[in-house]
């Protein structure tokens, strides 16, 4: 992420569990991801979110996610295979969230994994691999702004956020497999981490850290300004829309993020 912004500080949330989407069956531990010569793999992370992630004023800034890749991780006929990230449906989030719950033949899950919002990708290699009998590398995809961060702060209330993976660059029937063997060793395999970048927003009105104040964020917004009081259970986290830490979301606050709207451009 490069030098962090003036008083921003990082933070992570690692899964509960990561596993991976065979045939339309789970397999608690294991992330692989790719084909073989007769099943098509997705792989999904559940983080926790604490509840004090983020404080009063401040916002997600920036968002990384980072797998880990064994020895042996990566078996392609193809030189490079590309991993990408997707968001997964609020319907099936009662489902993933719970580490014993079944997905088999559950065709609907298999396909949200690789579907919907991109929130970022990975081009993967052999070259991502860590040397043999050693810790695992550690594959990192940049969460794209602003659909990973507006769904991260909406799941923030929810105490977690689901990511579902997907290869898309599958052209064959032969093998195309990254996170290979993560399901059998337990102390390399089956886990990713999330880590954020948590901060004062980068000037002020930017309610989704994208670097310009516009209409999306007039949007995050108007939704607090319809609710006012930054106590109130349906406040977003942190009320980042009281631009003046006064408790409230009304028109002193407009009139701040106006001037910004009208820069559109951050400082």
């Amino acid at each position: 992420m490069g030098v962090l912004p003036s008083g921003a500080r990082s933070c992570f949330a690692r899964t509960s569990f990561g596993q991976n989407n065979k045939a339309y069956n789970a397999g608690p531990g294991n992330i692989l991801c790719g084909r073989n010569n007769v099943s098509i793999f997705r792989n999904y992370f559940v983080f926790n979110l604490p509840a004090n992630l983020v404080p009063a004023g401040q916002q997600v800034l920036a968002a990384q996610m980072i797998g880990k890749l064994p020895w042996r991780g990566y078996l392609s006929v193809d030189p490079t295979e590309t991993w990408t990230l997707f968001d997964v449906s609020p319907a099936n989030y009662a489902v993933l969230v719970n580490e014993g719950a079944s997905i088999e033949n559950r065709v609907d899950i298999f396909n949200d994994l690789g579907a919907g919002k991109d929130y970022g990708s990975r081009i993967m290699s052999i070259a991502d691999e860590p040397a043999p009998n050693t810790v695992p590398g550690l594959v990192t995809v940049t969460l794209s702004k602003p659909a990973f961060l507006t769904d991260l702060a909406s799941r923030l209330s929810a105490g977690s956020i689901a990511i579902g993976g997907s290869i898309t660059t599958l052209t064959s029937t032969t093998s195309q497999i990254v996170f290979g063997f993560t399901g059998y060793d337990s102390s390399n395999g089956g886990r990713a981490t999330l880590k954020l970048t948590i901060g004062a927003p980068p000037c002020v009105g930017d309610l989704n850290a994208d670097a310009v104040v516009d209409d999306l964020d007039f949007q995050i917004f108007a939704i607090a300004y319809d609710i006012l009081d930054c106590t109130d259970a349906a406040m977003p986290v942190g009320c980042p829309s009281d631009l003046n830490r006064d408790g409230l979301v009304d028109d002193l606050d407009f009139q701040r993020f106006v001037l910004s709207y009208d820069a559109v451009i951050c400082p």
